[in-house]
């Protein structure tokens, strides 16, 4: 059985997604009649900013997550490494 590979989370994509499950998520409510019209003038930017909220959780919480590995003078594979020549590797 192989490994799952994951993928890093794409913010945006959260973000966007979020907005329109809160989205059809109103309006399967005010269809089932379980809202009225008066109730969508506070649901939908309570969508908005809960996805705003989340997506800047999600965004902190993936660049807390970051090592700085870039800090090893002797990588070569670092062509910023030593810039006192005045030219790059």
């Amino acid at each position: 059985m192989r490994t799952p590979i994951t993928h890093p989370l794409n913010v945006s994509y959260l973000v966007v997604g979020l907005i329109f499950l809160g989205i059809s998520g109103s309006w399967a409510l005010r269809t089932a009649g379980i809202i009225d019209n008066r109730d969508v003038g506070w649901l939908l930017p309570l969508v908005l900013v809960t996805a705003g909220v989340l997506g800047l959780a999600a965004s902190a919480s993936r660049s807390l997550g970051r090592t700085r590995d870039d800090d090893d003078p002797d990588d070569p594979d670092d062509i910023w490494s030593d810039t006192t020549e005045g030219e790059l590797r």
